[in-house]
């Protein structure tokens, strides 16, 4: 066969791996330094970092990917109460949101439309809906519980649940008609949660018994524990539906599972070397923000006690790359707009 030949028939094979590469934009918060830096996904370089308010957590882009919500939860010295909006495409801050009275604005999840958040206020114990288009809250629903922490939905916004710490429940919302549903025991001190795309079940993890639950949404009972966890986190389920990221910052390490048969496939051990003292988990690399891009082919994850984040790969479950982040990194985006380089 001559070289010409042979070039011709593997030709499709490097295009193909090459149009594999992830492109757009991931957005981090630096939950210490104030700020939120914006990275080419396709280079991992950093395009440009923002100011934001205090203690910026988490991170939601809006289904076009032109809009970036970042909530500025507060620190120690007081409870933060904006949100920063983030112009994705010409990586700049559009505008900060002043929410008034419902501080500690955590969890955030964009209903479809690009136009309205949904976030919550942990001090007000309520899912405040804002329009991005004025700054104005449009509506507020009562968790009715306390430390109403995390928000997770499925991608249509009509399942909605927030995490209520404190009292160890779930709280349901319709995102669409912005009503409150059940109200659904799981366990103490519940944080970290995901919905399947398709909204049919809940992933919740319980800070005091160091496991992740399975809710079936449509009954409420737990399907199945995942335990042993150091300390179970964010958490994940890709898009179409395959598998469910569970971090666990304890163990410096991140637990893929199986969504529809619920079983465990491996476990991503990620190493610590170069921790900071500080971190909130000692020897860890503490794998926190979790975002998955919408092809379900790659995840980010900010390891906040090694100023990071790793690429990993969906189909070899590998860490494909690290790249450097402000201090103590936490929620993560993704968007598949990029933007512009400054």
């Amino acid at each position: 066969m001559s070289r010409l030949l042979c070039l011709l028939i593997l030709l499709p094979l490097f295009t193909g791996h090459a149009l594999a590469q992830e492109t757009g934009t991931i957005i981090v918060a630096n939950m210490s330094d104030n700020t939120v830096t914006l990275f080419d996904a396709a280079t991992r370089q950093e395009i440009v970092t923002l100011p934001s308010g205090p203690a910026p957590h988490e991170v939601s882009v809006s289904p076009s990917g032109e809009w970036a919500i970042v909530t500025n939860y507060g620190d120690r010295g007081g409870p933060g109460q904006s949100l920063s909006l983030i112009n994705v495409r010409e990586a700049k801050v559009q505008e900060t949101f002043d929410l008034g009275v419902y501080q500690r604005p955590h969890g955030v999840f964009f209903l479809p439309g690009d136009s309205v958040v949904a976030v919550t206020s942990e001090v007000m114990r309520t899912l405040v809906f804002v329009d991005i288009r004025t700054g104005e809250v449009v509506d507020t629903l009562s968790t009715l519980q306390r430390g109403s922490h995390m928000l997770a939905s499925d991608r249509s916004g009509a399942h909605m649940f927030t995490t209520n710490v404190v009292d160890g429940t779930i709280t349901e919302f319709d995102g669409l008609t912005r009503q409150r549903g059940r109200l659904l025991p799981v366990a103490a001190f519940v944080e970290g949660i995901a919905i399947s795309p398709g909204g049919e079940r809940a992933w919740v993890g319980s800070n005091a018994k160091k496991a992740v639950y399975v809710v079936d949404v449509e009954s409420g009972a737990i399907e199945t524990t995942f335990e042993d966890f150091g300390f179970p986190y964010r958490m994940a389920v890709t898009p179409n539906g395959r598998y469910a990221l569970l971090c666990d910052p304890g163990r410096s390490e991140i637990r893929v599972i199986d969504a529809r048969s619920l079983e465990h496939l491996k476990t991503i051990r990620i190493p610590a070397d170069g921790a900071q003292p500080s971190a909130e988990f000692s020897g860890s690399a503490a794998p926190e923000g979790l975002v998955i891009t919408p092809d379900s082919r790659y995840a980010y994850v900010s390891l906040q006690a090694l100023n990071q984040v790793a690429a990993i790969d969906l189909e070899s479950f590998e860490i494909i790359g690290r790249f450097d982040t402000g201090v103590w990194p936490d929620g993560i985006g993704y968007s598949p707009v990029t933007a512009e380089m400054k």
